[in-house]
């Protein structure tokens, strides 16, 4: 995707990254979710930490996800509503839609790092079967929201300069 008319290799590719990881995490989480099964019904045995592991990794996964499927214009929209509008208000209105997110995106990039770093020197953990650092659990949204806050901002730049989707998918 082009981002103010030049191209952005450094960027796509750490998005690249974050949707390798992302579909690692997932294959990683499936994998620990079945042993728990395996040792539960076949070796009446259970294993501590793996729901907690698991629910961590799923925000992870979400985290590291969310813009590289927001650059192929892969998220869940409301087609059916949106494609009644003529090109230029769809146009306008993904401009719009992207400022809007960008802002949250912002939001939650700054809030994400106060509350990391706030839980990092307090030292805060989580109390549950493996006391994990309540920092690690939340550091990923402020970098995943980060990550999102640029892409919203590649976007909504996208759109105002009057491209469509179809070209977006194509680059994407």
């Amino acid at each position: 995707m082009e981002a103010g008319g030049k191209k952005t290799p450094v960027f796509d590719t750490i998005l690249n990254v974050g949707g390798a990881v992302a579909g690692g995490l997932l294959v990683a989480v499936m994998l620990i979710v079945c042993t728990k099964v395996v040792f539960r019904y076949f070796l009446h045995e259970g294993l501590i930490g793996i729901d907690q592991i698991s629910g961590t990794l799923m925000v992870y996964i979400t985290f590291f996800g969310a813009a590289w499927v927001l650059r192929r214009e892969e998220h869940v929209t409301i087609d059916f509503l949106v494609m009644r509008f003529s090109p230029d208000t769809r146009r306008r209105l993904n401009v719009l839609v992207s400022a809007i997110c960008a802002a949250i995106c912002l939001v939650l990039t700054v809030f994400g790092t106060i509350a990391v770093i706030s839980s990092w020197q307090r030292g805060i953990l989580i109390p549950a079967e493996i006391e994990i650092p309540r920092a690690i659990n939340l550091a990923v949204i402020p970098l995943g929201a980060c990550l999102l806050l640029i892409q919203f901002i590649r976007r909504g730049l996208f759109y105002f300069r009057g491209g469509d989707v179809s070209r977006l998918k194509a680059e994407g």
